[in-house]
């Protein structure tokens, strides 16, 4: 949008730290995101739906690496534990979407005192928009790996940690493909 002195308004999303053409997309209070990063987030989930076939599978981890990358402070609990173990499941467990989606479930209705994370002050340099951004569906799909990796690793050891003991702990180890 023209601001009319020849320069564009832009807005950061306090989450991932993207800075965006301001749009009209509403905001929502679930996430610490701007409405912007919030549209290109739906964007994504549109060209993942085109490119199903080949992008479904990680359908769960574009949720989990959003969801991990844009906490709201204040929050319930269960979203930055859910979002991380869904990254923890599909990166170092081998685990896909069903596995992860049927681990949320068991977990919450087999737990209820979430610890409380706070999240970092980097969740990673990679955004929705640099993997929306990356080109046709091989970039796409290896951009979309590489957000997660370091919107994973970008938590600290000891959280990623909690999450790995709260999961093994809790989910039947038939979810957890390696």
């Amino acid at each position: 949008m023209n601001s009319g002195d020849g320069t564009h308004e832009s807005s950061r999303c306090p989450g991932c730290r993207v800075e965006l053409p301001i749009s009209q997309w509403p905001e929502t209070p679930k996430y610490n995101a701007s409405p912007e990063c919030l549209q290109v987030a739906g964007d994504l989930l549109g060209f993942e739906i085109e490119h199903q076939l080949r992008l479904g599978y990680l359908h769960q981890l574009r949720i989990d690496a959003y969801g991990a990358q844009h906490v709201r402070v204040g929050a319930p609990r269960i979203g930055p534990v859910f979002a991380l173990n869904g990254l923890y499941m599909f990166l170092e467990r081998g685990s896909g979407n069903i596995d992860v989606r049927t681990a949320h479930g068991i977990m919450a209705n087999s737990f209820g005192d979430w610890p409380e994370l706070m999240p970092p002050e980097s969740v990673g340099r990679l955004t929705a928009y640099d993997v929306l951004s990356a080109g046709g569906v091989d970039e796409v799909e290896q951009a979309m790996l590489a957000w997660a990796e370091q919107v994973w690793t970008s938590w600290p050891e000891t959280d990623r940690e909690v999450i790995r003991k709260l999961t093994v702990d809790l989910v039947p180890a038939r979810y957890f493909r390696r």
